[in-house]
């Protein structure tokens, strides 16, 4: 799970940073759905006992490899997948600084086509995860995926309609 919260860490700053350009109607509520649907995923994932983000373990010394804090359904993960973890959220970061540097590029229309056309490719990789995870999730887990699954599927869904829309060269 720890992965589907780093990836709606990321979604939550680019749609973020995206709603400050964003001219489409379409494209804005879309962005605002996906920050408030990450952050009930966060709250629902966190009362399900999967912790984020990483924190650094107590005694890491500044001349050794870090050693990280992550759970994961409420017990902590061993050190060695903690720090998967903690690679993981730094990607993340890098992730969310290259989107900003790339896309700040860009304006009106032609920003809007890219951050949907990103949208779309985000959401069809986020449903490769998310069947994948269901496979191994607890039953509680599973059932939240499950309802995202649907999520995602319709988002994809508005994603392709909106795409169309811009290349139609006609706003949604």
């Amino acid at each position: 799970m720890p992965a589907l919260l780093i990836g709606g860490r990321k979604q939550i700053a680019n749609c973020t940073f995206a709603l400050t350009k964003l001219q489409s109607d379409g494209a804005k509520a879309f962005a605002r759905a996906e920050i408030a649907e990450h952050e009930t995923l966060k709250k629902t994932f966190q009362g399900l006992g999967y912790d984020y983000p990483v924190r650094p373990a107590p005694g890491t010394q500044p001349d050794r490899p870090a050693a990280w804090l992550v759970a994961s359904g409420g017990a902590p993960l061993p050190v060695e997948a903690a720090g998967m973890v903690a690679v993981d959220h730094e990607v993340a970061d890098q992730c969310i600084a290259n989107y900003r540097r790339e896309m700040d590029a860009f304006s009106g229309r032609e920003f809007d086509k890219r951050f949907i056309g990103h949208q779309l490719d985000e959401h069809l990789a986020l449903l490769d995860k998310v069947q994948t995870f269901r496979r191994h999730a607890s039953p509680e887990a599973s059932a939240v995926l499950a309802e995202g699954q649907k999520t995602i599927e319709t988002h994809i869904a508005t994603l392709k309609k909106l795409m169309t829309g811009f290349d139609k060269n006609r706003e949604e």
